[in-house]
């Protein structure tokens, strides 16, 4: 696992982003890519966006073809569960805690 470059920082990301690291990291692998960090808790997002407040990174996917994204992407959904929102973009993935609260 690497980041893109030093621009990204993702040291003060939350304990809850720890299982996306650690399971995108055994998925890419799997699949034959290193998994590159894109973004974290830098650059520039939407406002109200959780990177800044280190529940939300994104992952590169460019380099899979679109059978092997689809399905590491359904694989990384399995695995998290459904706290976690993973949205797919054409070069990356972006990965957010977001817990549904279940109202009785």
């Amino acid at each position: 696992m690497k980041t893109k470059d030093d621009s990204v920082n993702i040291w003060a990301l939350q304990l809850q982003m720890q299982p996306v690291l650690k399971y995108a990291d055994q998925i890419w692998l799997k699949a034959g890519k290193e998994l590159v960090i894109t973004g974290a808790r830098d650059g520039m997002h939407s406002a109200g966006s959780l990177h800044y407040y280190g529940f939300a990174v994104d992952l590169r996917t460019h380099y899979f073809t679109e059978d092997v994204k689809r399905s590491v992407i359904a694989e990384l959904k399995l695995k998290l569960g459904q706290d976690y929102d993973v949205i797919t973009h054409s070069t990356h993935c972006h990965v957010e805690y977001d817990p549904k609260f279940k109202t009785r």
